[in-house]
């Protein structure tokens, strides 16, 4: 897999977790005009989650770092708007320089860890295997 900054370092939320703690926000009246940062609770790298990813397909995959411009020409010409690329090799520059935040929000609130990058690899298999490997 092609990406820029390799040692960007994120944690990743499971988009399921982010609707429980948006449920629980928006059913229980101590949560009205709170604001919650919600990540994983581990940090990777684009190495690490790649790694993860072909794990839980049973592939062989691994990270080639590629120019920045070189990932945005690709996501131009996926159709992505201008905006998108741009703000997502920003954020991942910066996140090379220092890891973006991890929280324990998620265990907080629903009184469980967050579901790790791992696990959502493995929950989304059917996603990336349906085309099978290329």
């Amino acid at each position: 897999m092609r990406g820029a900054y390799p040692h960007a370092r994120t944690s990743t939320v499971d988009e399921r977790d982010i609707a429980a703690v948006a449920a629980l926000a928006l059913t229980h009246p101590q949560h009205r005009g709170k604001t919650y940062l919600l990540t994983g609770e581990r940090s990777l790298s684009q190495p690490e989650k790649v790694a993860a990813l072909g794990t839980a397909l049973d592939w062989t995959l691994s990270f080639v770092e590629a120019a920045p411009d070189e990932i945005r020409r690709g996501m131009l010409a996926a159709g992505l708007p201008g905006e998108i690329p741009d703000r997502l090799l920003g954020s991942l520059a910066d996140y090379a320089r220092e890891a973006g935040p991890t929280t324990d929000t998620v265990r907080r609130l629903l009184g469980r860890p967050a579901r790790t990058y791992a696990t959502w690899a493995q929950d989304h298999r059917a996603v990336f295997t349906a085309g099978g490997p290329r």
